[in-house]
């Protein structure tokens, strides 16, 4: 799954809470929980590496974030 599908998914069952808390489920509450097991299994693999979507650099008068301190393995 890639970042941008469990964005999306993410979005998906945060709408699901929404309407299950409002009364007008679209999902079980069991259900949810299944999809959001799935969510958090997918992000293991972005759990313990470095973020390559950070720039490090400035460009055009925009600073980024530097992420050198991140890369440090104790």
């Amino acid at each position: 799954m890639t970042k941008l599908q469990i964005i999306s998914k993410l979005w998906s069952a945060i709408y699901d809470l929404i309407f299950l808390i409002k009364g007008t489920p679209t999902k079980s509450l069991e259900e949810i929980e299944a999809d959001l097991d799935v969510i958090e299994y997918a992000c293991r693999r972005y759990a313990d590496c470095d973020d390559d979507e950070i720039a490090i650099s400035s460009e055009g008068g925009v600073a980024y974030a530097d992420t050198s301190a991140a890369r440090k393995t104790n």
